[in-house]
């Protein structure tokens, strides 16, 4: 393959693939402000080893394993240990099997609720409070409305442009298929 036609696909690779990528090595345990540092590691090693990669399809698992590497050399270095959350979680997480990393699989929906707990954490305070109360606790718009002093109508709103933005957050993750119900 000529040196244009790679970078070519790589770049398509790339555009096709990095929110996702940032948000699986996310999902591992890493903390928010290591993310974009591995992700960049990853892609990097990824380019050097491109001629290495048998279908550009296979892309994002192949990232993905990539990653899932960069991340359990991290467990492995104790001067550098802080870029994880919790590193408990992070080891289980990275004994997950090979089949979790193929997009689809039933890794996805671990990958989907971790998204959704990022998306929610960018929301005010009261907003997870609302939708807090709206979907674990079951509580109609009146009650939500009588806890913080607002007409059901409000509400409603509240949570509509709520749901809203998580769908909008969740789609630059990747996640497309995103539905709360009112």
């Amino acid at each position: 393959m000529n040196p244009s036609e790679r970078d070519r696909q790589f770049e398509a690779v790339v555009r096709e693939c990095h929110s996702g990528l940032r948000f699986f090595i996310r999902s591992l345990g890493v903390d928010e402000a290591w993310v974009d540092d591995l992700a960049q590691e990853t892609l990097l090693l990824a380019y050097r080893k491109w001629d290495n990669l048998d279908d550009p399809a296979n892309a994002m698992f192949w990232l993905r394993r990539i990653a899932r590497n960069l991340v359990l050399n991290e467990v492995t270095k104790t001067s550098r240990r802080k870029r994880l959350l919790d590193e408990k979680i992070t080891d289980y997480l990275l004994t997950l099997p090979d089949d979790d990393l193929m997009p689809g699989h039933a890794g996805d929906n671990e990958l989907r609720l971790a998204a959704l707990r990022g998306c929610i954490d960018q929301l005010s305070e009261r907003i997870r409070k609302m939708l807090a109360a709206r979907y674990q606790e079951e509580q109609s718009a009146s009650e939500i409305g009588d806890h913080f002093s607002m007409e059901p109508s409000a509400v409603r709103k509240a949570l509509f442009v709520a749901r809203k933005k998580l769908a909008e957050c969740l789609g630059t993750h990747g996640f497309t298929e995103f539905r709360l119900e009112k």
